[in-house]
């Protein structure tokens, strides 16, 4: 018998075939291309992007960094900061610690966080008026007992880090920070006069501090970015840094300031600031992407496979007071500040989604009152009709 009923390609079968895939590797490559343009775009405009490679490199070396640990094999090195008593009457101190020798990235708030352990107990009064400022009345007023939970959090130390001037091209890629105690203010501690004054060089007059502080320095190039050396020598007046940074830092935020108005120009939702960045999303015309609002929240999503959610937070919210987590199926926003009580959560998603590939940043200008999370589709090309099944 002969093999009739075979389907057989013809010449103009194989050419579609041809074309086809041409077509579906030409888009592939136009969307890496717009991707790598994007993210060049808001790189020269001072945004720091991390991509999925970024992370998982990361990721990589962290899980190498933990095997040598465990085995005693990562050894430890020396790093030097300085040391500003809130005693005027005390000089400044260089400090030498010992830091994991291989650990990218600042290790300085980890290292200096055992000096603010103590020092007195959180005034609970004070606590609820700063969570008032931070979170408004109606969140401070549900919080209960505030100052124990704080008491708790930073029973073991907490670090805050305040940029005296970031790492850019003029000053060779070093930036120069100043460690704090994160509750110092809250533990009565002595306002620090010579830190608030060196702040003022930098550029930030009217900036208080409470207690000791540390001043340190973080190389970002070659990469990986690392903490290094920064001496008392480096703290005198005629330090190159220092005479650049206000330039630096005013330079710093008009660059800011533009990437608002360019953004804003881009369709990033209209508002000021960075809210709702939408690099390709549907726009006001009859072809927008469904979209939405739910209790607490509006959603919309972009041509190239995310979904926007703005959750709508106190003002002055910043983001040491909220957590964001992300599952294959949902995403949950935290106060960090009321015992981690939820402010929205999202459950059984229209879609999969890629949770290492998702980010969340805060928004709205200069009052901070919006939670912008983006989750990335598992299925790029799927059109979600809702948020949720």
């Amino acid at each position: 018998m002969g093999l009739q009923g075979a389907a057989t390609k013809t010449k103009d079968d194989v050419n579609d075939d041809f074309d086809d895939e041409t077509t579906t590797t030409a888009k592939n490559k136009n969307e890496a291309e717009e991707k790598e343009e994007r993210e060049a775009w808001l790189r020269a405009r001072g945004v720091e992007i991390e991509t999925r490679e970024d992370r998982l490199r990361l990721e990589k070396e962290r899980e190498e960094r933990e095997e040598r640990e465990a085995k005693g094999g990562d050894g430890k090195r020396r790093l030097t900061c300085v040391k500003i008593p809130s005693d005027d009457a005390l000089p400044f101190e260089e400090v030498t610690l010992d830091v994991p020798l291989s650990k990218p990235g600042d290790v300085l708030p980890d290292a200096v966080k055992s000096y603010f352990i103590g020092g007195g107990d959180i005034d609970v009064n004070l606590a609820k008026r700063a969570a008032t400022k931070q979170l408004g009345e109606e969140f401070a007023s549900k919080s209960q007992n505030l100052g124990a939970s704080l008491a708790k959090e930073t029973a073991m130390g907490s670090t805050e880090t305040f940029a005296l001037v970031r790492p850019s091209e003029k000053n060779g890629r070093k930036g120069v920070y100043i460690y704090l105690d994160e509750v110092g203010l809250l533990k009565g501690k002595a306002k620090n006069a010579r830190a608030s004054s060196l702040a003022e060089s930098c550029g930030f007059p009217g900036t208080t501090f409470h207690g000791d502080v540390f001043v340190g320095a973080v190389q970002t190039e070659p990469q990986p970015m690392r903490s290094v050396d920064f001496t008392v020598k480096e703290m005198d007046s005629s330090a190159t840094w220092l005479k650049l940074a206000p330039m630096e830092n005013a330079e710093y935020a008009m660059s800011m300031k533009e990437l608002e108005k360019a953004m804003a120009e881009k369709g990033a939702g209209g508002g000021p600031g960075l809210q709702r960045i939408n690099m390709g999303g549907g726009g006001g015309d009859g072809n927008a992407l469904p979209s939405g609002d739910g209790e607490g929240y509006r959603w919309e999503q972009t041509e190239d496979g995310e979904v926007e959610i703005s959750v709508y937070v106190p003002e002055n919210t910043s983001a040491k007071t909220v957590s964001v987590g992300f599952r294959a199926d949902s995403c949950v926003v935290k106060d960090k500040m009321n015992g981690n009580k939820i402010i929205v959560q999202i459950d059984n998603l229209y879609g999969k989604v890629r949770p290492d590939e998702c980010t969340w940043t805060i928004a709205g200008g200069s009052k901070k009152n919006e939670v912008c999370v983006s989750l990335a589709k598992v299925d790029d090309d799927e059109t979600w009709p809702q948020l949720t099944k």
